[in-house]
């Protein structure tokens, strides 16, 4: 299937956004919105779905950084340098694999924006689009930072989306109830040499 069948497949899904009003302007804002909140919403779903694939991984990686970092905090705070560098090590190098594999899971949520770039450029790529200050503009010029602020306010919004909000509560499942210790909790609650935090007053 080349892209030109793949756009063509496309092109009756998408355009109507383009079409619920009669003036071009706001019809193009209607459209250039709705596409980007569809690329959005697929791509989080994907995101989602790739997580919970790999859940047991991610579970692990995220429990093994918060558990030794929680542990180097406490080795701070009973003065044991050698058990500090032993497990801020470990925490660092879960730190490292968490940080990438979210990188990975994140790129997993925009396989979905190239086909609306396509699309668009096969729908409007001989339109003119006229830019103060900046002149003819292509669809992308406009699509790119709609997306960016659309996937901002998405994000901003998903802790009140019935379902979205369901996936945030698997993952805070999966990943355990440990939350990441500060330094100042030291101050808050003190620990013995053995770690265990010692009674008020103490």
């Amino acid at each position: 299937m080349t892209g030109q069948m793949v756009y063509e497949f496309l092109d009756p899904w998408m355009i109507w956004a383009f079409r619920l009003t009669d003036n071009p302007y706001v019809g193009f804002a209607i459209g250039i919105f709705l596409v980007g909140l569809a690329a959005t919403v697929v791509g989080e779903l994907c995101m989602a779905g790739i997580y919970f694939m790999n859940k047991k991984h991610f579970g692990e990686i995220n429990r093994s950084m918060v558990s030794h970092h929680n542990l180097s905090v406490k080795a701070i705070g009973v003065k044991n340098k050698k058990a500090w560098k032993a497990c801020n090590s470990i925490a660092n190098d879960a730190f490292g694999k968490n940080f990438f594999s979210h990188i990975a899971l994140f790129a997993s949520s925009l396989w979905v924006v190239p086909f609306c770039i396509g699309w668009l450029f096969y729908r409007f790529g001989e339109v003119d689009f006229e830019v103060p200050f900046l002149g003819e503009v292509g669809p992308v010029f406009i699509f790119i930072p709609a997306y960016i602020v659309i996937r901002i306010l998405f994000n901003k919004a998903k802790p009140w989306m019935p379902v979205f909000k369901t996936i945030r509560q698997k993952i805070k499942e999966n990943e355990g109830d440990e939350k990441m210790m500060l330094f100042s909790d030291l101050v808050k609650d003190p620990v013995d040499p053995h770690g265990n935090p010692l009674p008020e007053g103490s």
